[in-house]
Parts: C-alpha cells; structure tokens; sequence
C-alpha cells in the first residue's frame, strides 16, 4: 500500500515483536462509504458490549421510534441499547449471538416498519455550558462503548479525571482487512476532531494525539486538512510505522510515550486515556445531532465478498443480510473482526454487535483456517514475534497440560491476543486459542472458588447461627430449672413455717384443753366437799 510522507509531530519509539501480515485493506478502502437497506429484523443483543446485560424496557407489540431506548444499564458498567430503526418488536428472547461459542443470550427483535422515523432529538451545541457531571452522562445515556473492538463503556474511562494528562486517539487500525477507521476519518474527519475535541473538555488541562499508522496517506491528510479548518492546533498528528499490533493499546502507548503499562495497571495511572476515532465520531453525533449510538461503520470484505467496502450497519442487523447485499457467494467462513483477533461466527444468522468492525466473507483457503495443526517444533518464532515480551510456547505448553497456575507465573492476562504468535507458526498451532481456553477457565475457576467460599461462610454463619439458638435454648432452659428449683425451695420453706405455726396452734390448743380439764376437776372436788 501507499505509504505517507506526513512527518510525525512527536518522537516515535520501538516497541518488541510484531510481525508484518499482508494488509488486504485495498479492496474494501477505495469506495465511498455506503449504506445498505434495512434488514426484515434486528436482532439487538443485550450482551453486546462489555460489562453487565442490559435490561429491556419494552415489550413484545410495542412500537418504537428510531432512537427510543428499548434497554436500560444494569448498573454503572453497561449500556443503554437504542432501537436502530423505528417498528415493533416482535420478540424478547434468547438467540444465537456473535460469539465463538455458538451459546443464545437474550436478544430484542425488531421489525422496521420502513419509515425509519426518529425520536424527538436534543441536540447540545453550547459544550461549554454543561459541567463534567453533565456531559459524562450524556455520553453514558446514548449508549456510546469504545468502538475499536472491545466495546468498553466509554463513561467508565471518561471519568477518572485527576492526574490524566494526554488523550491519545487511537487511528492506528493495524490489523489486515479492517478499513473502517481509515474510511472514516478520509469522509468525516472534521466530527471525529469536534468529538476529541468534546473529550477534551472533562479535562482541565490535556495534551492531544492522533496515533496512525503510515499506510493511511488519505486519513492523515483529511484529518491535518480538518485540525487546520477547525483551528485545533493543541492536536498532534503521530505517525507510527505500519507493523502490527501497533494499534493495541499498550503497544501504541509504548510508541507514542515511550512507556510501558506496567503489569496489572491500567494507562490512567501512567495519566492517559486512549479512545477509538469511531467513539470519537458517536461522541460527536451525541451532542452535536442529540443521536445515541444505533449504528457504526462496519468493513465488509473478504474474497467470497463481490462488493467489497466500508457501510453504515445498525446494530442488530444479522450477518445473512450484509452477504446478502454485498452478493458474497457462499463464504467458507463468516469472520467477526480481522483475521488476527476475530473469531469465525457460529452462522450468518447473529446480528452485528457494537463491537463489529469488520465481518471477512472468506473463500476457501483464504485465511488458513482449514490448515492442520503439528506439533510444536521449539523454533521460537513465537517468542520473537511477541509484542508483549511473553513466551508463548511456556503458555501453550502449561495452558494444555491445564497447569493454570504456571500460565500466571508466566505472566498469562498479559496477553492481548493479537494472534502474532498463531500466525507465524510453522506448525499452525492455534495458540490464541489456548490461552482463551486458559483464561476463561482461570475466571470461571476464581468465580467459583468466590462461590464456594460465600457458601462456606454462609454454612458457617447458620452452623454459628443454631449453635448460638442451642446455647440460648439450653440457657433459657438453666435459668427456667433454677427458677423451678427457688420456687420449689421457697414452697418448702413456706411448709416448713406453716408446720411449726399449726403445731404451734396445736399445743395452745392442747394446753388449752388441758386447763379446761384441769378447771373442771377442781370445781367436782368443791362440790363434793
């Protein structure tokens, strides 16, 4: 591909490994971004981003206008779901997602009526007006989520505020096939600036860069057009060397700055934060036009793909639609991101997800799915390869012995699972794969160690919780005896008394009866005298 001529404004650094895969982004980049028509039904998963599912606020029959909120957050992490088009829904049920596992989770169906008609809208121009508080929740309320793969929530990131420093927006898009970004920023260049823009407003004082990488000559001239149209000079263009995975996070941190996210820090605590150009331009749309993001950019390409290019999709629109309309004739695999990190769809029946920035219609023998894994051969390519400074073969080796505990000695979650590894294999081992297997299972296996530790403590607390009622019973119990036992001795003491005073009584009676007796003797004696 074209390389461009820009200079970088800043100083660019190294970073290890990486590898240079065949870019195939020619054939989807040359086309104006287009539009495709509405699918018979959306299928808006629930579980589209990261965090917690969100929670359906409508139901089966109801009408929706384009725009309405059909889900709410189910608490701080989530996401607002928005109808991408106006209709009725037809179902709240669970369906196959956009996930390697082939497993349902719950999804709203929407039938579009054709009229596409809006919700009211409330657009805020006037940025300067609203405190942090305010635009923080604006962001948060139109359901906007990192839009360069991992859909995390983009208030979430937003909001630490002390100590950030530099706002690095991320134009890297270094992995082959995807163009979204790159088309993006050639058509609207000037919204994804007044979007960056508006996130530099929760800051006091920031610096700003655009990292992007050389094989992008039209993008980088857009956006150098649009920073000098819209007179943002406190914006920095850097160009970096086309090499994947640039774009990652750590790694593009690592060449702008020149320093590293230490292990199990975040890039806030070095005082930055990094968002996608696609937020960006959500970002703007969310003030500037009052819309909630029901939509994205989404590169549709891949050989089996006759139309190939980059088209706006709304969220739910299910994979069958865009083959479809794009005349892909019957694709060995349906990919779901770039060749390097995305995953192959359970079926074409799923509908597209925030997430989805690209979807590969491949022919066959294409990606080098079909090709048989061997054993590994100790070559460490992999090692070399390795942005991350691991070692892959020790990952893969402990990983399939399931020795979990040895993948964290050797750094595991350290993995950003780039596949750079997988892919210059010679043995064709699916290592990526490995170390997901690894992970998950580590999570699955710390959630239910959780689990049984609260079952432990809530067994201990109703063994503490009848013991204690045993020890209350028994010393209700004690204390009634003791009561009985005083009482019983008080009776006995009261028998006692009640004895002596009748014998008492009886001997005044006795004696009583005694003088009686003794007083009529004496008067039959003076009788007979």
């Amino acid at each position: 591909m074209e390389r461009s001529n820009f200079a970088s404004e800043i100083p660019i650094h190294e970073i290890p490994g990486g590898i240079h895969p065949t870019e195939h982004k020619t054939r989807s980049n040359q086309a104006a971004i287009r539009t495709l028509p509405l699918a018979g039904e959306l299928i808006i998963n629930l579980k589209g981003q990261a965090g917690n599912r969100s929670i359906p606020v409508v139901e089966v029959g109801d009408k929706v206008l384009k725009g309405q909120m059909i889900a709410e957050c189910d608490g701080i992490f989530s996401s607002y779901q928005h109808a991408p088009t106006s209709g009725t829904v037809t179902a709240i049920e669970d369906r196959t997602i956009a996930h390697p596992s082939g497993l349902s989770d719950r999804c709203i169906v929407i039938q579009p009526d054709g009229e596409d008609q809006w919700r009211e809208l409330s657009p805020q121009t006037n940025i300067d007006s609203l405190d942090r508080e305010a635009m923080l929740a604006r962001i948060f309320e139109s359901g906007i989520v990192g839009l360069g793969g991992a859909s995390f929530p983009s208030h979430v990131k937003l909001k630490r505020e002390n100590g950030i420093h530099t706002l690095i927006i991320n134009a890297a898009e270094c992995e082959p096939y995807i163009t979204c970004d790159d088309k993006l920023l050639q058509e609207h260049a000037e919204e994804v600036l007044k979007g960056t823009e508006i996130i530099s407003k929760l800051y006091a004082d920031i610096n700003i860069v655009i990292g992007i990488e050389d094989n992008k000559p039209a993008a980088i001239d857009a956006l150098a057009a649009a920073r000098e149209s819209l007179s943002l000079s406190n914006i920095k263009i850097a160009v970096v060397p086309t090499k994947y995975p640039s774009g990652g996070e750590k790694q593009l941190i690592q060449l702008l700055t020149g320093k590293e996210v230490p292990h199990g820090k975040l890039p806030a605590d070095l005082g930055l934060v990094m968002h996608n150009v696609g937020t960006c331009f959500a970002i703007y749309e969310a003030f500037y036009q009052g819309k909630p993001l029901i939509q994205r950019l989404v590169t549709l390409t891949g050989d089996a793909c006759q139309k190939p290019g980059n088209y706006w999709v709304p969220f739910g629109t299910p994979v069958e639609h865009l083959i479809t309309q794009t005349d892909a004739q019957s694709p060995k695999h349906i990919i779901m991101g770039g060749p390097m990190m995305g995953f192959e769809l359970p079926g074409p029946n799923v509908g597209i997800v925030k997430a989805t920035n690209c979807i590969i219609m491949s022919a066959e023998g294409e990606l080098g799915i079909s090709e048989p894994a061997l054993p590994c051969i100790r070559c460490g390519a992999c090692m070399d390869a390795c942005p991350a400074s691991l070692l892959p073969q020790q990952l893969f080796w402990h990983a399939q012995a399931d020795e979990f505990d040895k993948t964290e000695e050797y750094d595991l979650f350290d993995c950003i699972e780039c596949g750079a590894c997988a892919y210059v294999c010679p043995s064709h081992i699916p290592l990526v794969q490995y170390y997901r297997y690894a992970k998950s299972t580590i999570r699955n296996n710390k959630i239910e160690k959780t689990k049984a530790e609260k079952a432990r403590q809530r067994h201990e607390a109703r063994q503490e919780r009848l013991e204690r009622v045993k020890r209350e019973k028994a010393e209700k119990h004690r204390k009634a005896a003791e009561a009985r036992k005083k009482a019983a001795e008080a009776a006995g003491k009261k028998d006692e008394k009640k004895a002596a005073v009748q014998a008492a009584l009886a001997r005044v009676q006795a004696k009583k009866k005694a003088q009686q007796a003794d007083d009529k003797d004496d008067s039959a004696s003076g009788e007979e005298s």
